[in-house]
């Protein structure tokens, strides 16, 4: 399997990129904010020994110079992920979503739970479900890493935009230069996604109610040194749904899936064996 996508299949009115490795039970991988399928490349490789592993593109996102028709947004998105895995006819399936995307599966999760099996979700950024005493240290933390991203994406500035982006994320000066060459690459092709990542206003099934109403195994993860408004949203997203325990993961921030695709893998597998064994998901 190379960086490009195999295959494609039209989702409402709008035609998605995808490959797929592996048999046995589907597990969906999400990617988030500029990124497109290729991200998740090696993870497919690890887990298609166990799993039909399935990565996508979400609309908008993997085609510089040619932008998607229609909206940007959670529930777009959220939309396209369940007629995917409808289309494939692969339900009920796994989903792993990582920041954006993991916003995205919760939501689709919420929309449709008879086509999902469990949710694997890092770090999810959506924090239309905090309440007020939460909310401040989320604020905080939001306004220092983006207020520059607002600023520069505003001027045109995108690969800058980008780069601060990532360095935020990865909660180091200078991370995103760090980063191997194929994911900094990504990341660029991806840059024109910003303004509409960062305006989007479609309101998504996403608040309190609905997440504490959720019945499928669902796991909620987080790094032990990852900023605070990343922590903030996973705290009270795996307090919220019913018989789930935020997981802390040693010595990682929101970058893992990037850093260390084999000890990410090895994370999912565990939960999804809890899962097919019918063991409580903490």
């Amino acid at each position: 399997m190379d960086g490009n996508p195999k295959d494609s299949i039209t989702v409402n009115n709008h035609s998605i990129s995808y490959f797929q490795k592996g048999q046995g039970e589907p597990i969906v991988l999400v990617h988030g904010a500029l990124a497109d399928a290729r991200m998740w490349q090696e993870h497919c490789k690890i887990l298609s020994n166990e799993f039909r592993a399935i990565s996508f593109t979400q609309r908008h996102f993997g085609n510089p110079g040619n932008p998607s028709e229609g909206p940007f947004g959670i529930d777009t998105h959220a939309a396209d992920l369940v007629g995917l895995v409808e289309a494939l006819d692969i339900g009920p399936a796994h989903l792993v979503g990582w920041s954006y995307g993991a916003d995205v599966s919760l939501n689709a999760a919420i929309k449709a739970p008879k086509l999902i099996k469990s949710l694997y979700l890092y770090e999810p950024g959506y924090p239309g479900y905090i309440e007020s005493n939460n909310m401040e240290e989320y604020r905080q933390d939001a306004e220092s890493m983006f207020a520059e991203i607002f600023k520069t994406t505003a001027e045109g500035e995108l690969d800058t935009a980008v780069k601060l982006l990532i360095d935020g994320s990865g909660n180091q000066a200078g991370y995103f230069s760090q980063q191997p060459l194929k994911y900094r690459v990504q990341q660029l092709d991806n840059a024109y996604t910003l303004p509409l990542q960062l305006n989007q206003t479609e309101q998504s099934a996403l608040n309190p109610s609905s997440l504490s109403g959720i019945s499928i195994p669902v796991s909620v993860a987080y790094g032990s040194n990852t900023r605070q408004l990343f922590k903030t949203v996973s705290l009270v997203a795996g307090t919220l749904i019913p018989d789930t325990h935020p997981q802390e993961v040693s010595s990682a921030n929101h970058m893992l899936p990037l850093e260390d695709p084999a000890r990410f893998c090895q994370l999912v597998r565990d939960r999804i064996t809890n899962c097919c064994d019918q063991q409580p998901v903490t």
